[in-house]
């Protein structure tokens, strides 16, 4: 799938020389194969370190205990001026992930990777609903806290995939932001 997406987006010219058509497309595969970090992630770690102990999500669209989605939205969108789409929906926001140019699937989290474990995709009488939050550094993840609102660190990679994976039953997937703009 990745030879033909860079097949398609290079081509040969009459002297040999390899132009590219779409280096977007390039850098989003390059960034994907090589597990590198970008600068729009970088940022997006930074600005979302600054939300840590606050209420991410103060128009309360939703509910506090199902603030996740609207508070990546919001940090997202103080980062980019755009949110990621999916409103409070974290079955929504997958599927605006999916769909964002501006966004890579990617395997090996770095922080400023989004993690998504979207509802309707699993859920157990144990774990009914799906989560939503931003890497940081070293396998902890930040999100909001149901129990009070605010944006926090209160999961790691691996009690994530505790609670959503094994005890949920939902995937997990990760969103490199890959352009600024």
């Amino acid at each position: 799938s990745r030879r033909l997406s860079l097949k398609r987006n290079l081509r040969l010219s009459l002297d040999g020389e390899v132009h590219l058509r779409n280096m977007k497309e390039l850098f989003k595969i390059l960034i994907v194969k090589y597990n590198f970090s970008t600068p729009a992630g970088e940022r997006l770690y930074f600005v979302a370190k600054g939300w840590l102990g606050k209420d991410a999500s103060p128009s309360d669209v939703a509910p506090d205990e199902y603030g996740c989605a609207e508070s990546v939205n919001n940090i997202v969108f103080t980062t980019f001026n755009e949110e990621v789409g999916g409103d409070v929906s974290t079955y929504r926001m997958y599927k605006a992930l999916k769909e964002n140019k501006k966004f890579a699937k990617v395997t090996k989290p770095l922080r400023g990777d989004i993690i998504i474990s979207p509802t309707g995709y699993g859920g157990t009488q144990e774990v009914k609903n799906g989560h939503v939050g931003i890497m940081s550094d070293n396998g902890v993840i930040m999100s909001n806290k149901s129990q009070n609102g605010l944006f926090s660190v209160h999961y790691t990679l691996d009690s994530w995939k505790e609670r959503y994976q094994v005890r949920g039953k939902y995937p997990i997937h990760f969103y490199r932001r890959i352009f600024k703009s």
